[in-house]
């Protein structure tokens, strides 16, 4: 069976702003985890403290369209629920900033799939639209260590 997960929110921020923070490894490192890596078109982004790892390939269809992630390779919380999977950002210009509409289909069902959905929830809903907005995402490991403000932030969205 499979499933997805949906979310929509605003950023303060232009298109070009938030497809950038979607698709360089320096602004992944800054709101999802810093074990992000980019080459060649191709994201690799870990969690080391767990041994998962993801392996995405990014696209962009053009300058103002939707950002793509096809899941090539995924542990995710140790199931293969991410492969074959496709997460996309649909970016809308609204007012002075960007209507972000995201999907993740596709989605193998799994037990981990409720912990996706709030984590996604978190990273893009909460950290992405942090990071754009004021220059300070809440990325893996941060969410973790209970010394920075942001393990609050996450844990709250749990």
């Amino acid at each position: 069976m499979s499933r997805e997960i949906l979310n929509s929110f605003y950023i303060d921020a232009p298109v070009r702003v938030i497809t950038d923070a979607l698709m360089q490894e320096r602004h992944i490192q800054n709101w999802w985890t810093k074990e992000a890596r980019i080459k060649n078109g191709i994201g690799t982004l870990g969690w080391s403290s767990f041994g998962w790892e993801v392996e995405l390939k990014m696209s962009l269809s053009d300058i103002t369209g939707p950002v793509v992630w096809k899941c090539i390779r995924s542990n995710m919380q140790n199931t293969n629920a991410w492969e074959g999977s496709t997460i996309t950002f649909v970016l809308s210009p609204h007012g002075t900033g960007t209507q972000v509409d995201f999907s993740h289909t596709g989605y193998h069902e799994s037990p981990c799939y409720e912990a996706c959905t709030k984590g996604w929830a978190f990273f893009v809903g909460s950290s992405l639209k942090q990071y754009i907005e004021t220059g300070r995402g809440c990325p893996y490991p941060s969410v973790f260590d209970a010394s920075n403000p942001c393990h609050a932030q996450f844990t709250q969205n749990l």
